[in-house]
């Protein structure tokens, strides 16, 4: 493949059947070699499952491949079920799982090695994202990690692993992962007016109320 024809690799990609889809740039993303990076503040096991056979592929292809995933570690955020799925592919020390609590919610998907390839867009991996949500992303492929559209890129994925801590399975314990989702809400809430937080939380509260005591009577 040319450079010429390289440099013009750039697309748009959304949730429309007719046209390309975030999980075709997904699938190229994991038919290359290298190290693939996956940050997505949404990431559940229907989404995976998407994605898993390619996974399996790049992870077999050769043990030099690495995949490095960022996550919320939230209980709303992440599905344990994908940690432990991955942790059982790996068989050379291919797999590196990060968490990072601080509200993530960037979305960006990209692999260095021969012939990189990125996504950077509006979908989380998940199956809402595939097939529901109107969803638009950037792809674009350059001849070199170092090139000066994809470079940034690489060195911010970099900068959030070096500020994320490892996985551990003590942080997919059920309880942990609620913790997490009432740490990260209750964080969120402190950054609105307090009328705003009460606003959107008393009526899930009379809700929570009013379904309890129609259920006495049930």
């Amino acid at each position: 493949m040319s450079a010429a024809t390289v440099e013009s690799n750039v697309q748009l990609l959304g949730s429309d059947a007719g046209g390309r889809r975030v999980q075709d740039s997904l699938s190229d993303i994991f038919a290359g070699d290298g190290t693939v990076y996956i940050v997505s503040g949404y990431f559940t096991y229907q989404g995976y499952r998407t994605i898993r056979d390619d996974v399996v592929s790049f992870l077999d292809r050769s043990p030099e491949n690495e995949l490095v995933v960022v996550v919320g570690p939230a209980s709303d955020q992440f599905s344990a079920r994908i940690a432990y799925d991955l942790w059982n592919l790996d068989r050379d020390g291919q797999v590196r799982l990060y968490k990072q609590p601080r509200g993530l919610h960037a979305k960006l998907y990209v692999r260095d090695g021969p012939e990189p390839t990125m996504y950077l867009g509006s979908a989380n991996i998940t199956q809402v994202a595939f097939e529901y949500n109107v969803e638009l992303g950037l792809e674009l492929t350059r001849e070199s990690p170092g090139h000066p559209d994809l470079k940034p890129a690489l060195e911010w994925c970099g900068d959030l692993v070096a500020a994320s801590t490892p996985l551990r399975r003590r942080d997919l314990i059920g309880p942990v992962q609620v913790g997490s989702s009432f740490v990260n809400w209750s964080n969120k809430a402190r950054l609105l007016p307090l009328r705003n937080v009460a606003l959107r939380v008393l009526p899930v509260v009379l809700s929570i109320f009013v379904l309890s005591m129609l259920f006495r009577f049930i």
